[in-house]
């Protein structure tokens, strides 16, 4: 078997059979199709079994579902092509694809080949493709070590465009990390690869078609806001285990975690944008402690960038944020606010433990809540900045300083039952002290409760 052709499938049967469609007409025919389904509800695996009778190259690895990085490990496991490659369910590739790239690799004995693409929309039946530059910068059709060419670490991480050679992957034990969801596992993964690959090749030539018309294949959920963070640690992790090229690869995993999470922060829905921010800031923080910020590698508009930040933080949140934005512009977000809402609120209720940072009443109506909601009274505590004024017990539930609950902060949910106008100060401070996870209670949190009745109206 020449190549193995990875495709994970999740709800997509609006794409799906022309995504196949192209994988079949392939002028390599050496090929086997894996459709890895990861529990699709629609009618994905409809379609998957239909090509599975029409084409004995396309087969089905059928399980529930796991998420993105799970399949992926499972496709390449199963695989018995020299080559795998990767192609998501609501793209195509060229008919040519797979030979020509596969040429290459045998030719120059590559661990990695590496084409360019299209950026594809089709609305109303009209079909647009965008050639996509990548590598304007980068030699190509050359063979080359990548950590000899680090700025080809902070490029866009486009898998899917490429073939690898299974034994480079399976030798240098290169996995997707298993993270719930499909957020952002292809940068570890992307990472990996091009840290530990020793000939590699990027050619100019485009095969695939990469569809950015696709609602659904933003990244806006909550349960997906710190997948960057997640990402960045396996990416740390795996710098520790090699033991090697460290203090390189620290800076290269500086400036890609300062591009991704910009590029997350400014995507992101506004409900989340605080939340991320404050892990951005930690991150930047630490980044220039460690001397890996400078210009060479970061370019000086990134270096100024990063300084505005760290110099006010608030400031820079202010001119930044969608919250501070034009009200016409947030039109679109507010059609989802019920939705980042809701997700919100479930992402607080399935804490292990809760942590409410101010005793007044605002707390007390959020202690209301999560009492109609169920949560116990076991795992419910108030926090506050100091005793003074403030009572030991809050409804039954104990009130301790802050510095009482330091044993916790890996696991509690702190959430700040506090005004609007000094959330961003105390959530700072939180942060600081190694609070991993804080959630504010915005106005828009509030409207939603009081709508639906979760608490009761009062003057405040």
């Amino acid at each position: 078997m020449k190549v193995s052709v990875l495709v994970p499938v999740y709800n997509m049967e609006k794409y799906l059979g022309k995504c196949l469609q192209s994988l079949c007409e392939q002028t390599l025919s050496d090929i086997e199709i894996l459709c890895i389904n990861d529990g699709s509800t629609d009618a994905s695996k409809t379609i998957i079994e239909s090509f599975c009778l029409k084409d004995s190259r396309v087969k089905m690895i059928d399980k529930k579902n796991t998420g993105y990085g799970n399949s992926m490990n499972i496709g390449m496991d199963q695989a018995k092509g020299k080559y795998l490659a990767i192609v998501e369910s609501d793209d195509f590739v060229e008919p040519d694809m797979m030979k020509k790239l596969y040429e290459k690799a045998e030719i120059h004995q590559l661990d990695v080949v590496k084409s360019s693409f299209y950026s594809y929309t089709d609305e109303d039946g009209i079909e647009e493709n965008q050639y996509a530059d990548l590598f304007n910068d980068l030699t190509m059709d050359e063979v080359f070590c990548p950590l000899h060419k680090s700025r080809l670490f902070i490029k866009m991480q486009t898998i899917w465009s490429a073939l690898y050679n299974r034994n480079f992957l399976f030798e240098n034990h290169i996995r997707f990390h298993e993270t719930p969801g499909a957020s952002y596992q292809d940068v570890s993964f992307a990472f990996q690869v091009y840290a530990c690959a020793k000939r590699m090749m990027l050619i100019p030539d485009a095969f695939y078609h990469y569809r950015i018309d696709n609602v659904h294949s933003s990244v806006k959920a909550p349960d997906k806001v710190f997948c960057v963070c997640d990402e960045l640690e396996k990416i740390e992790s795996f710098i520790v285990e090699r033991h090697r090229d460290v203090e390189q690869l620290r800076m290269i995993a500086s400036r890609l975690g300062y591009r991704i999470m910009m590029e997350t922060y400014h995507n992101l829905a506004e409900v989340f944008q605080y939340a991320l921010f404050l892990k951005m800031t930690e991150y930047l923080r630490n980044y220039k402690k460690a001397g890996f910020i400078y210009e060479e590698m970061w370019e000086k508009e990134a270096t100024e960038t990063v300084e505005e930040i760290l110099d006010d933080p608030k400031k820079y949140f202010m001119k930044t944020a969608k919250s501070f934005q034009d009200d016409r512009l947030m039109s679109d977000i507010c059609l989802n606010q019920r939705i980042y809402t809701e997700a919100v609120l479930e992402r607080i209720l399935s804490s292990s433990r809760i942590l409410i940072y101010g005793a007044g009443k605002l707390g007390t109506k959020f202690l209301g809540y999560l009492r109609e909601s169920g949560y116990t009274d076991e795992k419910i505590s108030f926090a506050v900045t100091s005793m003074q004024g403030n009572e030991p017990y809050v409804s039954g539930i104990s009130v301790h300083p802050l510095e009482f609950y330091q044993k916790q902060k890996k696991e509690a949910t702190v959430v700040l039952a506090v005004k609007g106008q000094s959330q961003f100060e105390i959530a700072d401070r939180l942060e600081r002290q190694g609070f991993s996870e804080v959630i504010s209670l915005d106005h828009r949190i509030w409207k939603y409760l009081l709508k639906f009745g979760m608490v009761r109206h009062s003057r405040d």
